[in-house]
């Protein structure tokens, strides 16, 4: 059974408005949207909660609505700051640190009021009033402290609508102004309830004006275009656009700019605004007559204050459903940078020619940086596999043959393990300089990759390059390398392949040059193999 109390019917008159209003608004998806059904649903359950309060019900059922009243009353500010955000075009504010932020507050009195109440409340008894049974509570220091939050909440959200109330155009200030007065009733009765009620007891006037604020809100969604596609669009075609934008009303007043204009004309922006366009033209040197004469028309100027600033000026007039000019929209965008680029490529054409020559001399230089070891300054492999071939094709052309030797340091692995790498690098630099010394004008050396080194002997029989190669085998085999206090010395594994003999292609010689030196490796090391040797101990078994 009902508590057949005016403030029962009213606050439940009233709380069934604002979910309505909820239920109007559950379908919109515009920015500002989600924060408005939020603040919404958070005057419902305050206004319904508060109005069950005063039901006629058990005292702990009267304490149970007045806990879950809190779960909107502490968040209703915080949604209708997040809402003024949003419509204001403040939304690098709204991030999840700061959500977090604004809901800690309202998170931690709710988990008071349910858990720890006496924070909340000195006392909570249940007197007669009138003959009614209603709750009578004394305020604690955390409802007071929740109290001046939450009006610090809603007075930011007043401010960020009246900075915003003068840069907005007509069609926005008409819905500010509808917001304002819907929120302003509930705050200032809920102001007054808080400061010149002496006992909880009496009515909270704020829940009861949820009603009003919901039929306002209401007229405003659905005769003023509040959270509909255009604000949207205005939102995103215009304020977002980098080109400037003017619009003129049909008497050439400036009736709106778009923030990328702002910026570009800096300290003007606030004397324009509501100004004939002439005045703007006229410091500019430019004739309005000839942009404003009915078509669309297109110029380029130059701001005589700012003489390194170019313009490109599009106007388009506007017309209504009766095709009566009813504006204009000027479309800016700034050319400077476009200005500079032509400037800078007169520049660019005089200096042409000596650019090119030097980015011939830099790809040269980068050729020869990728053909070269950057350790060893050899060629690499990649330098091997290109000349190669050109030197196979000349000992054809030319009839002479070429011997190909592919040598491994014995142990490296070692060397790098009980030395370091360093040593090891300096291994690998002081057998590619002597390898180097000791070659003939016209044989080139590679690092083929790791320890291993190739050396291509054009135009020299196998007899020749069979003991020159021995030689440097021998020659590098009594080598005394200093590393710090230690004297380190190499051994090679090595591997002969003669064309035409053993191949007549790069891929085959190399292949031929290797198996001879697996077969050195596998004989102990430290030794010469000839892939024709190798073949004939193979015959023999």
């Amino acid at each position: 059974m009902i508590q057949f109390h005016p403030y029962s019917i009213i606050l439940s008159i009233s709380a069934l408005a604002t979910l309505i209003v909820f239920l109007l608004a559950w379908h919109r998806t515009a920015p500002g949207a989600l924060a408005l059904k939020g603040m919404l649903l958070s005057m419902f359950i305050w206004g319904g909660s508060y109005a069950l309060s005063w039901a006629f019900i058990p005292f702990s059922d009267k304490v149970f609505w007045l806990k879950v009243m809190f779960f909107g009353m502490t968040t209703a500010p915080g949604f209708f700051l997040l809402f003024a955000l949003r419509i204001t075009h403040h939304d690098e504010w709204i991030t999840f640190r700061n959500y977090v932020l604004l809901f800690s507050e309202p998170f931690i009195t709710i988990l008071l009021i349910w858990f720890a109440p006496g924070a909340i409340f000195k006392s909570i008894t249940l007197v007669d009033n009138g003959g009614l049974k209603v709750l009578q509570f004394e305020r604690g220091t955390i409802f007071w402290v929740s109290t001046v939050y939450s009006y610090a909440l809603i007075f930011a959200s007043y401010y960020l609508f009246i900075i915003s109330y003068p840069h907005a155009n007509s069609f926005f200030k008409r819905q500010y102004r509808w917001i304002l007065a819907g929120s302003i009733l509930p705050f200032g009765l809920s102001f007054t309830s808080q400061i010149m009620s002496p006992r909880f007891s009496d009515l909270d006037m704020s829940a009861i004006s949820f009603g009003a604020t919901a039929i306002i809100y209401a007229y405003t969604i659905l005769h003023h275009q509040l959270m509909d596609l255009i604000p949207v669009a205005r939102s995103h075609l215009i304020e977002k656009m980098s080109d400037g934008v003017l619009v003129l009303d049909a008497q050439g007043r400036i009736v709106d700019i778009n923030p990328s204009l702002v910026r570009f004309l800096e300290d003007e922006t606030m004397s324009i605004l509501g100004k004939d366009i002439s005045e703007l033209f006229t410091a500019w040197n430019e004739d309005p007559s000839r942009l404003l004469n009915g078509s669309e028309t297109r110029t380029e100027l130059r701001l005589p204050n700012k003489s390194s600033r170019y313009l490109d000026l599009r106007v388009t007039p506007l017309y209504d459903e009766n095709q009566s000019l009813s504006g204009h929209l000027i479309i800016f965008r700034d050319v400077t940078e476009r200005k500079e680029v032509e400037k800078d490529l007169r520049f660019a054409m005089d200096r042409l020619q000596s650019q090119l020559i030097e980015n011939r001399l830099l790809q040269d230089q980068l050729r020869e940086q990728a053909i070269r070891d950057p350790l060893t300054n050899l060629f690499n492999r990649r330098y091997l596999e290109e000349t190669l071939d050109r030197e196979l094709a000349r000992a054809m052309r030319e009839v002479y043959p070429l011997c190909i030797v592919m040598m491994d340091i014995d142990h490296f692995k070692k060397v790098n393990d009980t030395y370091g790498h360093e040593a090891g690098d300096l291994i690998l630099k002081t057998l590619a300089d002597t390898v180097t010394s000791q070659s003939r004008q016209g044989d080139f050396v590679c690092r083929f990759g790791g320890e291993e080194f190739v050396l291509v002997m054009p135009n020299i029989t196998i007899d020749v390059a069979k003991d020159r190669v021995k030689s440097l085998h021998r020659y590098i085999s009594s080598l005394h390398i200093t590393f710090g206090r230690y004297s380190l010395k190499i051994t090679l594994s090595m591997g002969i392949s003669w064309y035409p003999r053993h191949g007549e292609n790069k891929k085959t010689l190399l292949r031929a040059a290797d198996r001879a030196l697996y077969v050195a490796k596998n004989a102990g090391r430290n030794r010469v193999a000839v892939y024709r040797e190798v073949e004939k101990e193979k015959e023999k078994v």
